[in-house]
């Protein structure tokens, strides 16, 4: 059984195939922050330790595989249908469907058709600055309008591998989180510089920070209540569990695309403000993977030398 193929120009894995039997992985970063993510953007990032300063949260013998991941999901607001740009979470049967994984040089890329959609989920680590760029690019290619919602998801860990395994007495007291101005924290109340964001760029329309008010009781990422009502709760929690999720809607006329940004990073809620600024228009992104491409080709004429 052949899922996928070697593109040698772009120097790309291609998995055609998404339902691969075991998880295939790719690695982003070249600097502090790092991610591990496989084909369907499970996986988790981390900055300078994986073992000490996750945040992320990753369950690598989780049932099912690879979860959770750092998802986008897309909704039509009409009929109430969604689905994830990277087949999984939400796993929609691939006879319905189009899904595609590319695995670059420290980025990885997830295309989706489905229901006159086309989308791109480009996951990448800018080289200057400790921030995940989610790119996300959204395509109506039917005849008639279409009121599409985008939803982000990712959820926060503890940084220490051993606090998401053990004594959940003190560690679902050790974090909060906060929204304000487009922005989530996540505070890490014992570490000194335990602060993470997320921010997007655009004014979200709605929000959580608290996992299970993302999710609902007695579901998971693949059906989380939040994007099935089509509106977040606006949670936030001193204590739990939390997560990165915001909401924005949208109106796509036929032929029309739209390209918006999701941002993980290191610091504070300043510093996700400072970063949304620096990387909100397209020529910025693009830059980056302008920046990741010079320092591979550099890499491999030194290593061929």
């Amino acid at each position: 059984m052949q899922y996928g193929h070697f593109d040698n120009e772009k120097r790309e894995y291609v998995i055609d195939r998404v339902d691969l039997p075991v998880s295939w992985t790719n690695y982003l970063g070249v600097n502090d922050m790092c991610a591990v993510v496989n084909h369907t953007a499970g996986g988790y990032i981390f900055y300078q330790s994986p073992e000490y300063h996750r945040i992320t949260r990753f369950r690598g013998n989780g049932v099912p595989m690879d979860r959770p991941g750092h998802y986008v999901y897309l909704r039509d607001d009409e009929s109430g249908d969604y689905w994830s740009i990277s087949w999984q979470p939400v796993g929609k049967p691939l006879d319905q469907a189009k899904y595609t994984c590319r695995h670059g040089m420290s980025y990885s890329v997830y295309e989706c058709e489905y229901s006159g959609i086309q989308a791109s989920q480009t996951l990448s680590v800018a080289m200057d600055d400790p921030v995940e760029i989610w790119d996300i690019k959204i395509k109506n290619t039917g005849e008639k309008q279409r009121s599409i919602s985008v939803f982000s998801y990712l959820e926060f860990s503890f940084h220490q591998i051993e606090m998401d395994n053990k004594n959940f007495q003190m560690s679902l007291y050790a974090a909060g989180s906060s929204y304000k101005d487009g922005v989530i924290e996540h505070d890490l109340f014992y570490e000194e510089f335990g602060y993470q964001y997320f921010t997007a760029s655009f004014v979200p329309d709605s929000y959580d920070c608290v996992r299970d008010r993302f999710l609902g009781a007695y579901r998971t990422e693949s059906n989380p209540a939040g994007v099935e009502k089509g509106r977040l709760s606006g949670s936030s929690e001193l204590g739990g569990n939390h997560c990165g999720a915001l909401h924005k809607k949208l109106v796509l006329n036929p032929g029309e695309e739209v390209r918006v940004f999701f941002f993980l990073g290191e610091g504070k809620r300043e510093e996700g403000a400072r970063i949304r600024e620096k990387y909100s228009s397209p020529e910025k992104v693009d830059r980056v993977y302008a920046e990741l491409y010079d320092f591979w080709e550099k890499s491999v004429r030194s290593f061929r030398s």
